[in-house]
């Protein structure tokens, strides 16, 4: 099967003129409905896709200007409705936000859908749908079998690959080998993004303040990082960065990715730049996978809502299955 020069690095399925979308609300308190029906009104109806949404059992019906909203008790009455640009397939799945998510994943899976857009969860509600599983991303993981699988987030001033997500600081660790098989991932990645940027280098971090200072401050650059890094082209691969300089907005648009080497060290960064517009991907799925960048907001007022992350994600997956 030809996946186009992006489809490929991303496993989705052949794209048709028929593109559904599978878009999942999240935590049913939070701020995942209102953003999604924030970003819909904004997009509108776009020609050849139709959007599947995921709420809570007890939603009402979506109304959206532009859109007539269908609603049904299970996702396989949705997916029998013929396809109409025009109408929002809405899904009130029972069971809370690990659910739903489960449900959307299996159906892009199953190749019934093109895309899914992921609303926020708490860490929380995925270990109570299925014990032991932190985040979407792993859930995600678990359900596709795949053990490549990274979470990149993306935005309008620079973008970010995680060599590590959720897990606690003190158990990030660097095997050489598996580090730099990650790396010739990351450097395959950059074709998910704009032409302009997929020519320019990965910026890695290191790992330790003022990334180890030549060995006086932890050895993991000296013995681990550098070594690796012989392996690449300084013209492919640059570092390692001192991180409390590397985000400087002059080296914004050095780089196609920062490659951080666990969550905050990137995140930080990436959070206090783009505010919430950004989106996350996940690189490494057999579908393709983007979503909000930001929690759950169970606390925030209506009106301190904002649906640009939801939009940018819907957008941009839009985007990548266009030039598939």
């Amino acid at each position: 099967m030809d996946r186009g020069k992006k489809g490929w690095f991303f496993h989705s399925p052949a794209f048709s003129l028929k593109n559904r979308l599978a878009l999942t609300t999240g935590a049913p308190s939070g701020i995942g409905k209102i953003a999604a029906a924030g970003a819909l009104k904004i997009l509108g109806p776009k020609k050849n896709f139709q959007f599947l949404l995921w709420t809570g059992a007890k939603e009402k019906s979506f109304k959206i200007p532009g859109f007539q909203t269908l609603v049904f008790k299970t996702a396989e009455g949705a997916l029998k409705s013929p396809f109409n640009e025009n109408q929002i397939l809405q899904i009130t799945n029972p069971k809370g936000a690990g659910g739903q998510l489960e449900e959307a994943a299996k159906i892009c899976l199953s190749h019934k859908a093109s895309a899914l857009i992921t609303g926020p969860v708490s860490k929380q509600s995925i270990k109570n749908h299925r014990p032991g599983t932190i985040g979407q991303t792993a859930l995600l993981k678990i359900l596709s079998r795949k053990k490549q699988v990274f979470m990149c987030f993306r935005g309008a001033l620079f973008n970010v690959i995680l060599w590590t997500d959720h897990i606690p600081l003190k158990a990030v660790f660097i095997n050489p080998k598996d580090f730099k098989n990650f790396l010739k991932f990351s450097l395959q990645a950059r074709v998910v993004l704009p032409e302009k940027l997929q020519k320019k280098p990965l910026g890695l971090l290191g790992l330790n303040p003022h990334a180890g200072e030549g060995g006086l401050i932890g050895k993991e650059e000296r013995e681990i990082l550098q070594p690796v890094l012989k392996s690449f082209s300084s013209t492919d691969i640059q570092g390692p960065l001192v991180p409390d300089a590397a985000f400087l907005k002059k080296n914004w648009r050095l780089y196609s990715f920062f490659i951080a080497l666990y969550h905050d060290q990137g995140l930080i960064p990436f959070k206090m730049a783009h505010s919430h517009k950004g989106f996350v991907q996940t690189l490494g799925l057999p579908f393709l996978r983007l979503g909000v960048d930001h929690g759950t907001g169970e606390n925030l007022k209506i009106q301190e809502v904002s649906c640009q992350s939801f939009l940018n994600s819907i957008r941009e997956a839009i985007r990548l299955i266009r030039s598939a």
